[in-house]
Formats: C-alpha cells, sequence, structure tokens
C-alpha cells in the first residue's frame, strides 16, 4: 500500500509531543533543540580529522627550522647562491601546493572527502622519506614540491569535511579546529627543530623530516577511522548511511532522538537533489554571476591572508631574528614562542567566531595588521643594525604583536568562510579559488623574499601593508555575512534559493514515527 502524502510530510500544525528538549526559540518563532556545543563525538572526530592539518604545519614549517641549523647549512646553503636556493625551496613548495588544491577538487568529488585526505597524508609520507634521504639541493626540492602538493590537497579538504560534518551554530568552533592544529604543528615543529640544534651529527637535519614522515603515518592511519561525509553520501544517493552518520554526530543531550540532525539531512536532500543536475566544472563557476561572486569572496579573503606577509615572516623567522642580532639558538627560541602566541589567538578566535560577525573580525584583522605592519616596518628601517637594544627589541615585540593581530581575530574565520559560502556539489572545487590563491599569492611573495630582505630589507613590508589595506577594504564592503546560516542557507547570500529552509520544516514535528514512513526517502525522490 503506498503512503499517503499525510503519513510522509509532517503534520506543520500538530503540537509537540515529543519530550521537552528546547528551553528557547530562535527569532522566528521556531524551537532551539541544539546545546550550545557540539556533540563529544562530533568533536572528537573533528580532532581525528585536524591531524591533517598538524601535518600542513609541521611540514611547512619543517624548513624554516632546518635554516638555523648547522649541518643544513654545510649541507645545501654553503655557495654563494644560497639565498636564491632558500627562496626556490619556498617557491616549490607552494607551486606544489597550488596543483594539490586541483587534485583536492577532482579527488574529493569523485572518491569523497575521507579518501583525498588519505591520499595527502601518502604524498606526505613519501615527501618526508625523500627529504630526510636527499643528497643534494635538487633531490630536496623535489621532495619539498611533493609536499606542496600534499599541504594544498590538506588546506582545501580538510575545512570542507569539517564544514560538513560541523552542525550550523558550532561550524566556526569546529572548522576552526583546522587553523589551530596547523598552528599546533608549526609548534611542534620549532620545538623539535630546536632540540635537534643540539645534535652535533650530520644526521641533524634529517630528524627534522623523518619525524615528518612519523607523523605522516599517524595521520594516514588515523583517517581511516573517521566517518565520510554525510553531504558527500547524499550526493552519491547513500541516504541511509548519510542519515546515521548525521544522527550519530549531531545527536546532544538537548536534542537525544536527533531530531535535527534529520532536519538538517531533509534540508540538504532537497537542495543535492535540486543542483543535482547542475553542471560541476570550473568554467561554470566562471560562468554565473553568484558563483563569480562567491569565487571573488575566496580569492580575495586568502590575497589578503598572504598579503599580511605573515607566512613570509613564518617561513623566514630564524633569519628574521638573526638579522635583529640573535644566536642559532634564539632564532629557534623566538621562533616557538611566536607561533606559540598564533596557537593561543588561534584557539581563541575558533571560541568566538560563532559569536561575532565573519566580517567584521576580517576587517578588525586586516587593519590591524597593517598598522603592525608598519611600526615594524619603521622600527626596522631605523634599528635595524644599530645598536639601540631598545629599538631593537621593540622591532621583536612587534612581530609578537603582528601575529596576535592576525590569530585572535581571523586565523580561523578565513577557513571557515571560504568552505561555507560554497554549495555542496562545488565546494571541493569552490574552495580551490580561495587556497589556490593563498598558494599562488604565496609563491609571489615567497619567492623573492629572502633576496628583497637582503637587497631592500624594511621596504618590503611596505607591499605588504598596502596590498592588505586594499584587500581589507574591499572585503569590510564586499563580503556578506554568514555566521548562524546551515550551509544550505548561506546560498541566500549570494542570490540562489534555498529548496526547503529549516523555518519550513518545523524540527519538532519530524519525530521517529515520521521518519520511520520515509520522509526523508520522499523528499529525495
Amino acid at each position: 500500500m503506498s503512503r499517503t502524502e499525510d503519513e510522509t510530510k509532517p503534520n506543520l500544525t500538530e503540537p509537540d509531543t515529543g519530550p521537552a528538549n528546547h528551553t528557547e526559540n530562535d527569532a522566528d518563532g521556531m524551537p532551539v533543540l541544539h546545546s550550545r556545543f557540539p556533540s563529544l563525538l562530533n568533536f572528537l572526530i573533528i580532532l581525528v580529522a585536524a591531524i591533517s592539518s598538524f601535518l600542513f604545519g609541521y611540514g611547512n614549517n619543517a624548513v624554516a627550522g632546518s635554516l638555523a641549523q648547522q649541518s643544513f647549512i654545510d649541507k645545501f646553503l654553503s655557495g654563494s647562491n644560497a639565498s636564491a636556493l632558500i627562496d626556490g625551496m619556498s617557491a616549490v613548495f607552494f607551486a606544489g601546493g597550488f596543483i594539490g588544491t586541483f587534485v583536492q577538487g577532482y579527488v574529493s568529488d569523485k572518491f569523497g572527502r575521507r579518501f583525498c585526505a588519505e591520499m595527502a597524508a601518502l604524498f606526505m609520507v613519501l615527501s618526508g622519506v625523500l627529504s630526510a634521504a636527499s643528497v643534494n639541493p635538487a633531490m630536496f626540492i623535489v621532495s619539498r614540491g611533493i609536499c606542496g602538493v600534499s599541504g594544498g590537497m590538506i588546506m582545501t579538504n580538510m575545512p570542507v569535511y569539517m564544514s560538513e560534518i560541523a552542525p550550523a551554530h558550532a561550524r566556526g568552533l569546529l572548522v576552526g579546529m583546522h587553523a589551530t592544529y596547523l598552528i599546533l604543528g608549526y609548534i611542534v615543529c620549532g620545538i623539535a627543530a630546536l632540540g635537534f640544534n643540539f645534535v652535533t651529527k650530520p644526521i641533524q637535519w634529517r630528524l627534522q623530516f623523518i619525524m615528518l614522515t612519523f607523523f605522516a603515518v599517524v595521520c594516514a592511519i588515523s583517517v581511516m577511522f573517521i566517518p565520510e561525509s554525510p553531504r558527500w553520501y547524499v550526493e552519491q544517493g547513500r541516504l541511509q548511511e548519510a542519515t546515521a552518520i548525521m544522527e550519530r554526530l549531531h545527536r546532544t543531550k538537548d536534542d537525544p532522538t536527533a531530531r535535527m540532525a534529520r532536519a538538517e539531512i531533509v534540508q540538504i536532500v532537497a537542495q543535492v537533489n535540486a543542483e543535482r543536475d547542475l553542471p560541476h566544472s570550473y568554467w561554470y563557476i566562471l560562468s554565473n554571476a553568484h558563483l563569480r561572486k562567491r569565487a571573488y569572496c575566496s580569492i580575495l579573503l586568502f590575497a589578503m591572508v598572504q598579503s599580511s606577509g605573515q607566512l613570509v615572516i613564518f617561513n623566514l623567522m630564524p633569519i628574521l631574528f638573526g638579522g635583529l642580532g640573535f644566536d642559532n639558538v634564539m632564532q629557534l627560541g623566538l621562533s616557538i614562542a611566536w607561533v606559540a602566541v598564533a596557537g593561543i589567538g588561534s584557539t581563541t578566535n575558533a571560541l568566538i567566531v560563532d559569536r561575532v560577525d565573519r566580517v567584521k573580525l576580517l576587517g578588525i584583522c586586516g587593519y590591524l595588521m597593517a598598522i603592525a605592519m608598519s611600526i615594524e616596518a619603521t622600527l626596522q628601517k631605523f634599528y635595524l643594525h644599530s645598536n639601540s637594544k631598545a629599538g631593537m627589541n621593540a622591532a621583536v615585540a612587534f612581530f609578537f604583536i603582528f601575529m596576535a593581530c592576525y590569530s585572535f581575530s581571523a586565523d580561523c574565520v578565513v577557513y571557515v568562510y571560504n568552505a561555507e559560502i560554497w554549495p555542496t556539489h562545488l565546494r571541493s572545487k569552490g574552495v580551490t579559488f580561495g587556497l589556490g590563491s593563498f598558494f599562488l599569492f604565496g609563491i609571489i611573495y615567497n619567492s623573492p623574499s629572502a633576496q628583497a630582505f637582503d637587497s631592500i630589507g624594511w621596504k618590503y613590508y611596505l607591499v605588504f601593508i598596502c596590498m592588505t589595506l586594499v584587500c581589507t577594504t574591499l572585503i569590510v564592503f564586499t563580503f556578506p555575512e554568514t555566521r548562524g546560516l546551515t550551509l544550505e542557507e548561506v546560498n541566500t547570500r549570494f542570490g540562489d534559493n534555498v529548496e526547503l529552509p529549516m523555518t519550513a520544516i518545523q524540527m519538532v514535528a519530524i519525530d521517529d514515527s515520521k521518519l520511520k514512513t520515509g520522509y526523508i526517502e520522499d523528499v529525495a525522490a
């Protein structure tokens, strides 16, 4: 016997007969079924997935620590072309990252987010092995290119995966773990570099990359224990698996029957069905105004990140501190402290990102970084290579203030925003515009950085100041706000439709008996 419409659709006038899980209503009068924080299981899975983010941080920073190790300098940087080799190592890493973002777009759509994370981890294993075994600069540079490909896949895939398993009310916190673990990778790498600095044997510099290989193996194993993205499963028509994962992840003490999770699945199914026959190509993105706006936002977002100069400073930190007169141990020690500030700031940003508008945080970040960088440039103009201890200490202090400005206000926001503005069927390809921009501008700014500081010194900071001000102003006046919306509802901020708004689902009416009669399957049909 076929089901009637009354049997399969929720009665929008039916009173709530389920448990009194909610204690408040939202602005539309709808009952709030979620707790303030995500479920413990959801949070733990995010932390396991973030091991990939940790891996990028460690892999990217591995060379920076080596630049202060005498064995590495003797092996690769003893010639007159040392600055060119340092720039080449940075350039090939970012070029690999740019390629990796596009590899991720195909692999993630075709085989799933988890498969993509596994593939990235295996590339990092290969990179670590080749780096540790390098016998000449060419071999080492090739290994850094492979590391970049892996990094590009991680940087684009992880925020997508995290955003797709996170509930809307805690998406900023959970996706923010990508940035927090990334910084943790930088910190652990810096501590390892400092410890290995006291090793006096030729293997000294290779230990850093042996550690990278170890962490990559750990990451490859850990990925096997996380679930696939339920949104990807819906796209593949695997509805039961998607529903089971969503219910398991989003069930909380305030919503013990996971009714909100089922409501979100209903919305996801409706949206995916509406978008199923739409093209998935990059040309389709560029040929439609509402998608071009998203591409513009993604590109500009990470153009601002790289134009601030913070990645240049990250990668050359020991050298920059060396230029201020500190020895090798102090270079590495100050580098760890600098990244530790970033870690504290990133964690704080993850905690506030769901409470403060995304665009407001980005604006605060950009303008404060430009001010801090302006002061840093001024201090280096007058006190670099001088005998003024106060001036040199002030220059060090403003490196720390600059990083605090970025990490406390935007370190997590950029990854959250870039992932959440794209519709599900284009998310893996869409984030490529943002992270592709990240790596492309990384090539532009990092490739000449060592030689630029050698030749024009503090004046190189002026490039970062001007570009940051331009990018930030455009962000403040042109970016739509997305905080608090489901991934499907974000579409409305770019002129698209939401096939089934949350306010139309009446979550309290979707109880277990109605789900069993096949309401979600009817939406999918």
